[in-house]
């Protein structure tokens, strides 16, 4: 997919602050079918692994995960001491700054029920005006549209098309998933018949700073009651031991 992380990247760096650097990455394997969760929970190992690997070594002042599926939320608030950014969080509780009801244009037919999951997760479930799908069942193909300006020219007539199926069912924001934010935004393609379509990205490096700057001025950036409660440390050790996870090792 380098050339949507290409694209990606060039959009987070025009949002960010001058003192702010982003670091767009994917996976090793990249998107191999994640709208079915078996292939999905590799996905959530690898990033588990890099979130750890942060953790041993520093350097970052937030993980942002930007994969719109929510791979791993819960287990990175749980072990990082840097605020976790949720791509859907992000978007959907700022999609009701901007309107009542908000819809979900997603990659495929198969993805629709996880993404009916994900805000009904938040307690957002009266807010979610609908969820409709484009095509395109290997997500690699997306990768296609950021250097074919004829593929790139039916995917957003896609995406639009879908994006009206969601106003018709009342969505006031349009939140689109995955690389299609990121082709709208390319393309400066922010509204479709006075409504508005996220640029997710962009908001994402945005509410990233805002975690960052928060987590500066109150030292706090999790609650360690309840969900987000970390292992103990001595626990931590006992499990790296056991299951030989040196990243886990301080």
């Amino acid at each position: 997919m380098k050339h949507f992380l290409a694209s990606t990247q060039a959009l987070c760096d025009s949002a960010a602050l001058p003192d702010t650097r982003v670091h767009v990455r994917g996976t090793r394997q990249g998107a191999l079918g994640d709208q079915y969760r078996l292939f999905w929970n590799y996905d959530v190992r690898e990033i588990i692994d890099n979130a750890l690997r942060i953790r041993k070594e520093g350097g970052y002042d937030a993980f942002v995960l930007a994969n719109s599926l929510d791979p791993a939320l819960v287990e990175l608030r749980e072990i990082l001491d840097i605020p976790v950014v949720s791509f859907m969080e992000v978007c959907c509780f700022h999609a009701c700054t901007m309107g009542e009801r908000f819809g979900l244009v997603v990659p495929n037919m198969k993805m629709v029920p996880r993404y009916r999951e994900i805000p009904t997760g938040y307690g957002l479930r009266d807010r979610l005006g609908g969820v409709e799908a484009i095509e395109f069942d290997n997500i690699r193909g997306f990768d296609a549209v950021f250097t074919d300006t004829a593929l790139g020219d039916d995917c957003v007539a896609q995406i639009l098309a879908a994006s009206r199926r969601c106003i018709a069912q009342g969505a006031e924001v349009i939140i689109p998933a995955g690389p299609s934010t990121t082709l709208l935004a390319e393309r400066g393609i922010f509204e479709v018949d006075g409504v508005p379509l996220l640029d997710c990205y962009r908001l994402l490096v945005k509410g990233a700073e805002l975690a960052v700057a928060m987590h500066r001025l109150t030292g706090v950036h999790v609650s360690r009651k309840l969900l987000y409660q970390a292992p103990p440390q001595e626990y931590i050790e006992r499990v790296a031991q056991v299951r030989g996870i040196d990243a886990l090792r301080t």
